[in-house]
């Protein structure tokens, strides 16, 4: 079961999105979002081109048919079909022309998932601030955060608000880390951010990319359980990523630390 919440604080409304499980056996597939499955990188032109040549044999067809009597002229009542066919034909062409070859493809995955990656590590670095948030009942230090923030902003395209690029999950647990420069480099936080790996391309060229907050620390042959999920649309002409919807699971939802908006 999901529900969705639309916040519209800080200028923008960003959709969350809670996947909620409705039994223990059925968590792995309720609160993990729906991934898409790889298909051929071709799919969408090989279809753009065959809907092209089936309108065109109906264009053919309704010129054939136009022409009776041995008349030369088409016809009063076939004359807006043709036209209305003509005008698909051209729009199918534009479209055809208009899809990214194999190799832009391949191109553009590697690039969304490379900046997928670089995103993952920075939101990993929030986890770090769990105990700082913690002991501010719950409120993020803008001043601690800052070069974390920094450095996710050129990833995103400016439409995206910077109030979305703060910690999207932080784990209740990992509060009771004792806060500072105490905490070491190698801090093993109970979850982790994993960037999943794109194999489309939509109709608008953009790529969906989708991380997963995974848990890290699991009892002897339990699976990990996602926590919380983040999406957005790699846009491969501007090369940033255009928007972001968060939301958490219902395992996810029990356990997380409570932020506030700065």
């Amino acid at each position: 079961m999901a529900s969705t919440q639309t916040d519209e604080s800080g200028g923008g409304a960003v959709r969350k999105t809670r996947f909620v499980a409705t039994s223990a056996s059925s968590q792995a597939g309720a609160d993990t979002p729906e991934q898409t499955e790889p298909a051929g990188g071709l799919h969408k032109r090989t279809l753009v081109a065959g809907v092209s040549m089936g309108v065109g044999a109906l264009l053919c067809f309704v010129l054939s048919a136009g022409f009776s009597g041995g008349h030369s002229a088409v016809s009063d009542t076939a004359a807006p079909e043709i036209s209305s066919l003509q005008e698909q034909i051209r729009i199918t062409d534009a479209k055809t022309a208009a899809l990214p070859t194999a190799d832009d493809t391949e191109r553009g995955l590697t690039a969304a998932l490379t900046a997928a990656g670089q995103i993952a590590k920075l939101q990993n670095d929030y986890r770090y601030l769990t105990p700082s948030v913690a002991a501010d009942d719950g409120s993020l230090d803008t001043a601690t955060s800052e070069s974390t923030l920094r450095n996710l902003i050129p990833y995103f395209a400016p439409s995206v608000h910077q109030s979305d690029l703060g910690p999207w999950y932080l784990l209740a647990s990992d509060k009771d880390v004792a806060a500072g420069v105490g905490i070491p480099m190698s801090f093993n936080s109970g979850f982790e951010w994993v960037a999943q790996v794109p194999y489309l391309v939509n109709d608008d060229s953009t790529i969906t990319v989708t991380w997963l907050a995974m848990e890290t620390r699991t009892g002897t042959g339990d699976r990990p359980a996602v926590l919380a999920w983040a999406r957005t649309d790699y846009d491969q002409v501007r090369k940033a990523f255009v928007n972001i919807q968060t939301g958490t699971t219902a395992t996810g939802e029990a356990l997380k630390q409570e932020v506030k908006t700065p």
